[in-house]
């Protein structure tokens, strides 16, 4: 959001990225989905005060659209976009999280996008090797088309 935001970046990389306008959306379809964020944002307080995940599911539902990944392409259209996900992620299930935005991404002309799922977890455990390879030739690419 914020590259797309800032037309000075040259290029934009998400790893394990968390699409939170969609879960946004699906909170409020799915009543079940919902309770279940709101229970895992409970979870994850420890660094944020004066919060709770009831408030934190409705900040997301409230700004909907606002936050979906997928509406930014037009502004990244003119720049390299990397988008790696992980098979075995279960904070941002790349079902949600990552293939919806490559598809999104596809359709709507982002020509200079380079994706890959990892199988493997949230974190990239097992991969970091692997991925630092695939950030540095996505960066060496694209900053060499940059100068």
């Amino acid at each position: 959001m914020t590259a797309a935001a800032d037309a000075q970046v040259c290029a934009v990389a998400s790893v394990a990225g968390f699409d939170l306008g969609a879960v946004g959306a699906r909170c409020r379809v799915d009543p079940v989905t919902r309770a279940a964020f709101v229970t895992a944002f409970e979870g994850e307080l420890l660094p944020l005060r004066g919060t709770s995940g009831e408030a934190l599911v409705s900040e997301r539902e409230s700004t909907g659209i606002d936050w979906s990944l997928a509406g930014l392409d037009p502004r990244l259209a003119d720049r390299p976009v990397l988008l790696v996900g992980a098979g075995r992620d279960e904070a941002a299930p790349v079902q949600i999280h990552h293939e919806p935005l490559v598809a999104a991404y596809r359709t709507h002309t982002v020509p200079r996008l380079d994706h890959q799922v990892f199988m493997t977890d949230h974190s990239l455990s097992d991969h970091r090797v692997a991925l630092a390879r695939v950030v540095i030739d996505f960066l060496d690419r694209s900053m060499g088309a940059a100068r």
